[in-house]
């Protein structure tokens, strides 16, 4: 991980735009009509080439353009820091679309902030914290406060992408969920193609 123009991204490589994240370079955006992805590897999918994620084929069936904040490893704080500062720096989006399978992941660096990285889950002090934080209440509170902020800050509509069994990373009366038994991409992109075109159809026959 690393930080680009204040975002959380990838180091570049073959499969990363130039500021490290996995859609076109933000200069091609549209951004007056396109939507916004963050989360983790299930907005992703690095096993797979771009055209076959559920965020390409999504904006493709659309026809809207988009961009994807997703980083491999992610969770609510990620998300929550790039979210904020993408609506603080750019228009907002038609809708923001959070897919994440590791909700509750981990962020870490050194008191020098010289690098940031996800936790590693086997390391013995990391599970240890992460037990506490389950039992405490922690990431419970984590997700409620966030939520809060969702529902009062961000200025479009929300979707989230969720498999089935994993924790989410919002609650709220404001979204809508997208739930998946598994993480193929095709089935993700038809339902969640066809809950934003019903809102769009909906928000028609409201005007």
């Amino acid at each position: 991980m690393r930080l680009v123009d204040g975002f959380i991204s990838h180091d570049i490589d073959g499969i990363y735009n130039n500021y490290g994240h996995r859609c076109k370079n933000l200069q091609d955006v549209n951004f007056h009509n396109y939507i916004l992805f963050v989360g983790d590897n299930l907005g992703l999918r690095l096993d797979l080439p771009l055209e076959e994620t559920f965020p390409y084929m999504v904006s493709k069936k659309l026809s809207i353009d988009y961009y994807n904040l997703c980083v491999f490893n992610g969770g609510i704080d990620i998300i929550k820091h790039n979210l904020f500062l993408w609506l603080k720096k750019y228009p907002a989006p038609k809708a923001v679309v959070i897919a994440s399978e590791f909700a509750n992941a981990l962020v870490v660096s050194d008191l020098n902030f010289s690098f940031i990285e996800s936790a590693y889950l086997k390391d013995p002090i990391v599970s240890d914290m992460l037990e506490g934080a389950n039992m405490c209440g922690f990431f419970t509170g984590r997700q409620f406060l966030f939520s809060h902020l969702i529902d009062n800050c961000v200025p479009c509509p929300i979707y989230q992408v969720l498999v089935k069994d994993q924790i989410p990373v919002i609650s709220s009366n404001n979204l809508v969920n997208v739930v998946c038994d598994n993480s193929e991409q095709t089935l993700i992109a038809e339902q969640l193609y066809s809950k934003i075109k019903e809102r769009i159809q909906l928000a028609r026959r409201s005007v």
